[in-house]
């Protein structure tokens, strides 16, 4: 991955620092905070279908093929995420010209907010209140587009990251003693 940013932001909010009883409780304690995450995309690379070059007979891996003009597109998307035309199948018994890894998949980017209460509740016992949403604004990290030269869906994204999670939201009670 060329780029990966990760920004937390933890504010302790100044509510209520001079209010007393039921009020003071109400409003002291609130905690606020954001994780943003950002990367560009994992590298890969186009393929044949069968080794055209001849280089590695009989195995299930491909070769690379040619590239003319620039694999880029202005604006990709969902459909064409990279200039498919730009790739052609080398002569039968000849190396490929792209270059391993010369193409960089979807970017990646999630952003998770929460909101925390504590309570103190004897000298030693606290509790807190939790509101967590992870993904807040439930974007789609994309995996590396289908990449094989003669494949149906070639050039297209086809998955979603491994590991990746829709919105959630949760709630807890931590009791700390």
């Amino acid at each position: 991955m060329r780029h990966h940013i990760t920004t937390l932001v933890s504010y302790a909010l100044p509510t209520g620092r001079n209010s007393h009883g039921f009020t003071g409780v109400l409003a002291k304690g609130w905690q606020f905070n954001v994780l943003e995450v950002w990367g560009t995309g994992l590298p890969f690379t186009v393929l044949n279908a069968t080794d055209v070059s001849n280089t590695n007979p009989g195995a299930s891996s491909a070769d690379r093929p040619n590239v003319f003009g620039n694999p880029q597109l202005a604006h990709p998307g969902v459909h064409e995420f990279f200039n498919t035309a730009a790739f052609k199948a080398q002569p039968a018994g000849t190396l490929g010209t792209e270059a391993r890894n010369q193409l960089h998949g979807p970017h990646v980017r999630h952003a998770d907010v929460s909101l925390f209460k504590t309570l103190k509740i004897h000298e030693s016992i606290t509790a807190q209140f939790r509101t967590e949403c992870f993904n807040v604004a439930n974007s789609a990290n994309f995996g590396a587009p289908a990449a094989n030269l003669n494949g149906s869906d070639f050039g297209q994204l086809t998955q979603i990251t491994t590991g990746y999670t829709p919105r959630e939201i949760q709630f807890a009670l931590r009791l700390s003693f």
